[in-house]
């Protein structure tokens, strides 16, 4: 095996640019499944709605699919944070962290340019939504990262009783209101789904040079793409997992050649690196075999042991 050095290995997929046929589209991605399953510790769905010529399966749906066919590798589910219900996207995050026992994780998309307008138009009347202000909308995200995050802790782990003596399925003590106000929305909660099997999935967030950092700085682990180096700076060292993002085919020139660059980008700084094919044909016939090649595998265990990520402790839990 090749020594990357504790460098962790991502898959990126745009569900939305693969251009999968409907028909026939389950045996495609059951055979996708099958493949990636143990080839990197995780891949990320990105959802095609949050740009402005992106549309496609929806990826939370397409990441449960996946999730119950696979047994080893980190489902990281895309979602246009900006338009979805927060309490829409934590319960149905925690619920992909159920199908692939602790293998989940939320690939935050912002919206931006036109299809931010878009949804100001369709939605904006009711509200509440921050359509055409860059800032606003960055605001708007991080908020709803925020109650997210809340509401995966609003139950404590062992909130669920069964106790046939009081005839109790909960302790109602131990379910807790996150009462968040924020300058667009608020949610009272709690959740209607349990702490997921991690506390906390994982969440992600790319950040292209001109972001706002603090989105990126609230997230476990942050993709970096060209020009975004800044980030290190902005954020400092205690920041989250950074990712380098890199096109598939760099990857596939060799299995010497990759040996060397995962050094190269281990020595750097990265903690790990997301590969990025075109399509699916790159995916299975070229970039697949050569991580296996190379050596290159997954770790195993829960998304937040394998990126080394502490136990996510529950800022709601009640002394006993």
């Amino acid at each position: 095996m090749t020594d990357t050095a504790g460098l962790r290995l991502g898959i990126g997929l745009d569900v939305a640019a693969l251009k999968v046929p409907h028909a026939g589209w389950q045996e495609l991605w059951g055979a996708v499944a099958e493949r990636i399953d143990g080839a990197a510790d995780f891949v990320t769905l990105e959802d095609g709605f949050a740009r402005s010529a992106g549309d496609g399966p929806d990826a939370v749906l397409l990441a449960n699919w996946l999730g119950a066919r696979t047994r080893d590798i980190g489902v990281l589910a895309g979602a246009p944070v900006n338009f979805l219900e927060p309490f829409h996207v934590s319960t149905a995050i925690a619920t992909l962290d159920y199908v692939t026992e602790g293998r989940a994780g939320l690939l935050v998309q912002p919206l931006r340019g036109e299809r931010a307008a878009e949804a100001g138009r369709a939605i904006g009347r009711l509200g509440g939504f921050p359509a055409g202000d860059p800032a606003a909308l960055g605001r708007d995200a991080l908020d709803a990262v925020e109650v997210i995050r809340r509401l995966w802790d609003s139950w404590e782990d062992d909130a669920v009783i069964r106790d046939p003596e009081s005839q109790r399925f909960l302790d109602g003590a131990k379910l807790h209101s996150i009462d968040f106000k924020g300058a667009g929305f608020s949610v009272l909660g709690p959740s209607i789904t349990p702490r997921p099997p991690q506390g906390q999935p994982v969440v992600a967030a790319s950040f292209t040079a001109g972001d706002d950092p603090a989105l990126a700085a609230a997230a476990d682990l942050v993709f970096l793409r060209p020009g975004a180096e800044e980030l290190r700076d902005r954020i400092g060292d205690r920041g989250p997992l950074r990712f380098a993002d890199v096109p598939a085919d760099i990857a596939t020139r060799g299995a010497s050649s990759l040996a060397a660059q995962v050094a190269e980008w281990s020595a750097a700084g990265f903690d790990g690196v997301r590969f990025l094919p075109r399509d699916l044909p790159e995916l299975v016939e070229t970039l697949l075999p050569a991580l296996r090649q190379a050596g290159l595998g997954a770790r195993g265990g829960t998304l937040r042991d394998r990126l080394g990520l502490p136990p996510a402790v529950n800022r709601y839990a009640t002394a006993a």
